[in-house]
């Protein structure tokens, strides 16, 4: 009899294992359908070089890198990088490092490699403050948090003033090589409409290698 119960026993034990090994399996399995979705909706943004402005208006990009950083992001061909003197007559205070802008410069996308110390998981405060401190002077749209390829990114939708007209801005901020980057689609606020899901498609298309 006490046989028997040990036998009992040790079966119940063994299909107590079998039944966790199968549920692990399942989830394990659902996990990795998961991820497979996600790796093939993300393998479509680097296929995907061709957008459109609101009109119809198709844009060819193409992946650029940053300097000598390993991430990239898609700029649209018809766009002119600027020269450092256009640079540096075009904007004020903050200058960035590089410049892509259409023939009438009222489009633009703009990168700032800064050399403010910046550690990756500070980038949520850091788009909070920064958030308060430009809704003094501007007008917040939105604003977001988010990871890409481990790299959290924080982003800032807002109008800004200029001397002459408002201006759009899609911002984004990350930390590489613990360095504040920084990288800006903006354009003239009577274009915002025609050009901010080309601009969302740009931004969106940021990856990294490492």
């Amino acid at each position: 009899m006490k046989k028997s119960k040990k036998i009992g026993r040790i079966l119940y034990i063994c299909f107590l294992v079998i039944a966790i090994a199968v549920a692990g399996c399942v989830i394990i399995q659902k996990d990795l359908k998961e991820k497979s979705k996600e790796l093939k909706q993300e393998s479509k943004k680097y296929e995907i070089t061709k957008t459109k402005t609101k009109s119809g208006k198709e844009i060819d990009t193409e992946y650029i890198r940053i300097e000598e950083n390993k991430f990239y992001i898609k700029r649209p061909l018809e766009f002119k990088q600027l020269d450092k003197n256009t640079i540096n007559k075009k904007y004020n205070g903050d200058i960035p490092n590089i410049v892509f802008s259409s023939e009438d410069t009222k489009i633009n996308l703009a990168i700032k490699i800064t050399e403010n110390e910046m550690k990756n998981n500070k980038i949520k405060s850091y788009t909070n403050q920064m958030t308060n401190l430009l809704k003094e002077s501007s007008k917040i749209i939105s604003t977001k948090d988010y990871k890409i390829d481990g790299y959290n990114i924080g982003q800032i939708k807002l109008i800004t003033k200029a001397e002459d007209t408002d201006i759009y801005n899609n911002m984004i901020f990350f930390s590489y090589d613990n360095k504040l980057i920084i990288i800006t689609f903006n354009c003239t606020i009577d274009l915002q409409e025609e050009w901010q899901e080309v601009g969302d498609f740009l931004i969106d298309s940021l990856f990294f290698t490492e």
